[in-house]
């Protein structure tokens, strides 16, 4: 297995984050879903992250359009004493609108500004 190196790793994953965030002209992107950047938690992972894209998946029993989201799901951090220690690191995933919790009182977080920040995150 090739060792890739932080500069690289930290390139790949601005690559791949770009590709999440849309060009203005986006008609695919279903307009019942949650917002791009809207605060969420993956129920099957158990974790808090953000809508980074969503498009239509399968049909349901009914015939409705069932909405996939593509979710950049955060590190877990855990507080011992006054020290914070990452868990787990950043995830990309894919998962059905009926295993995702949305955050509406909370508006959506700017997408470009949080690539911009991934870009100084250890990773």
């Amino acid at each position: 297995m090739d060792k890739i190196d932080d500069d690289d790793l930290v390139e790949k994953l601005k690559e791949a984050f770009s590709s999440l965030i849309p060009s203005e002209d986006f008609p695919e992107y279903p307009k019942e879903a949650l917002q791009m950047g809207t605060l969420v938690r993956s129920i099957i992972h158990n974790r808090l992250g953000v809508v980074g894209d969503a498009f239509y998946g399968d049909v349901d029993k009914d015939g409705k359009k069932i909405i996939i989201y593509t979710l950049l799901l955060l590190p877990e951090r855990k507080l011992i004493g006054n020290v914070s220690f990452e868990k787990d690191k950043y995830y990309l995933t894919n998962e059905y609108e009926y295993d995702v919790i949305g955050y509406l009182m909370m508006n959506p977080i700017d997408m470009t500004k949080l690539k911009s920040l991934l870009g100084g995150l250890p990773l």
